[in-house]
């Protein structure tokens, strides 16, 4: 039997394109920073145990989602890199990116055969199983916060509006939440877009989760009466501090991932760090 971590919410599923029947699992790591560091240091090492971990997980997932911070610079070598480490995945993995992540290589090495848009935007749609994800692309070039900008709202407005009855998860690096820790905080997801996120959201009810990375810790929240989680980090954990002005630190933390699973007609996310 392979443990899965603390429960963390359960929340009734109420789309009628799921049953009680249906029964679907799906992956989620994040912040693998591929490039970051040497030697003992090196994430990739950290994302080699991650990847192991899922593959011997039974049952097995149905899909991965990597949300965002794949690499460090975004360079391609790094993309090349990160493709190697996912290589062991039989299922198939969406990836996102993140506010380290360049979009054109990012395209290049793993979304070269999906339609993203709308423009130079990585959004898209996927299905797993009768479970639809809905991909956002939240990152400003150059800078660490995030934005979705009219164009990309507009993008998942409308996907939600033309579809109010399939079981959907939002996938975004950047999540549309205040952490309390002040320093990521400061590069989160901006204000508006978090307040408009919200709006769309609340017309959304068949939204089950939104699911996002970026603040390398697990913590969720609601936006637009629409539970939030944030998945830890196959790298580095973010030192939970909630005092005012206090600097932003790093721990050495186990690398973890999420699952979550729709099992009798219930959505419920689990967190396993690894030993």
């Amino acid at each position: 039997m392979h443990r899965t971590g603390p429960r963390i919410r359960a929340v009734p599923v109420v789309s009628p394109a799921l049953s009680t029947d249906d029964r679907i699992l799906l992956a989620q790591i994040s912040d693998l920073h591929i490039g970051a560091g040497v030697g003992n240091a090196d994430p990739a090492r950290r994302t080699e145990r991650v990847v192991a971990a899922l593959s011997g997980l039974d049952p097995a997932p149905d899909a991965v989602i990597v949300t965002g911070d794949l690499t460090q610079l975004g360079e391609p070598g790094e993309y090349g890199r990160v493709r190697e480490l996912l290589a062991p995945l039989e299922m198939p993995v969406h990836a996102l990116p993140g506010n380290h992540d360049v979009r054109a290589a990012l395209h290049d090495a793993l979304l070269a055969d999906v339609a993203t848009g709308p423009g130079e935007f990585l959004q898209y749609e996927a299905r797993v199983g009768r479970l639809r994800l809905l991909v956002c692309d939240t990152i400003i070039p150059g800078e660490d916060g995030g934005r979705l900008c009219a164009e990309r709202l507009g993008w998942l407005e409308a996907a939600l509006a033309a579809d109010r009855e399939t079981a959907t998860i939002v996938a975004m690096h950047h999540p549309p939440l205040t952490t309390g820790i002040e320093a990521m905080d400061e590069i989160g997801l901006e204000p508006v877009s978090r307040a408009q996120l919200a709006a769309v959201l609340d017309r959304a009810p068949n939204v089950l989760r939104v699911i996002a990375g970026h603040v390398h810790r697990p913590m969720y929240s609601t936006c637009g009466g629409r539970t939030v989680f944030s998945c830890p980090s196959a790298d580095v954990a973010i030192r939970l501090d909630l005092r005012h002005g206090a600097e932003l630190g790093v721990l050495d933390e186990p690398p973890a991932y999420a699952l979550h699973l729709v099992t009798d007609g219930t959505l419920v996310t689990h967190v396993q760090p690894l030993p």
